[in-house]
């Protein structure tokens, strides 16, 4: 029993003096006579650890450039593609725009050609409503000379007239007189010619053929 006795005195000696030791040491290290930081591994403070995405301001405006980039080029893209689809319009726009400037010459130069045509015929009818007054108040010879020199179509155009005329004025036609004063083949002719010209254009009649530019008009030679 006392043996057991002396051995619990001897550890617990010996927790006392370990305690004491530390105590001792303790003090010491808050003295800054000794630093346990440098002879203990377990009590040295290790800086933190900062990831370098976190805090590293090179890397946070290199990733922002990154995305600014990317941006840019996304609008790029669009960019193009909206000018390819302008592009396209354009096109379209610009061939529509041929096209109907090239009807709207055409039509001008219809237009042109029936005011050229309208004059024509005018000047034409003009021409034959005096030819018709002087063939009528000339002598029959000399009408018949003039009448020698004219195309058919134009003798039948004076003659129509001077039909038109007598029948106005309530007299007797002198085209028949004049007819027998031609040969007679062409006084034939030209007799045909002015019935199909009164059928043409007696309302009920078959349709004319196609209008042709008027002939010129006839001229008297001396």
């Amino acid at each position: 029993m006392s043996r057991l006795s002396e051995k619990i005195k001897i550890v617990y000696l010996t927790l006392v003096i370990l305690f004491s030791l530390g105590v001792f040491v303790y003090l010491l290290d808050t003295w800054n006579v000794i630093t346990l930081r440098d002879h203990i591994p377990f009590l040295k403070k290790e800086p933190p650890i900062v990831g370098d995405e976190a805090d590293d301001p090179a890397r946070i405006e290199e990733d922002r450039l990154r995305k600014e980039e990317e941006r840019l080029k996304e609008l790029e893209i669009k960019l193009k593609e909206m000018e390819a689809k302008l592009g396209e319009e354009n096109a379209t726009v610009k061939k529509q725009s041929e096209e109907i400037e090239l009807m709207r010459k055409g039509l001008e130069e219809e237009r042109r050609r029936l005011e050229e045509a309208k004059q024509a015929a005018f000047k034409r009818q003009k021409t034959v409503k005096e030819m018709a007054t002087r063939i009528l108040n000339m002598p029959p010879d000399d009408a018949v000379a003039i009448l020698a020199n004219w195309s058919n179509s134009d003798a039948v155009d004076v003659f129509l007239q001077m039909e038109r005329d007598a029948e106005a004025e309530g007299r007797q036609s002198i085209v028949p007189f004049l007819l027998t004063k031609l040969p007679r083949e062409r006084a034939g002719l030209i007799t045909t010619l002015m019935m199909d010209e009164l059928a043409r254009k007696t309302p009920g009649s078959e349709p004319a053929p196609e209008e042709q530019a008027p002939t010129p008009a006839p001229t008297e030679n001396p």
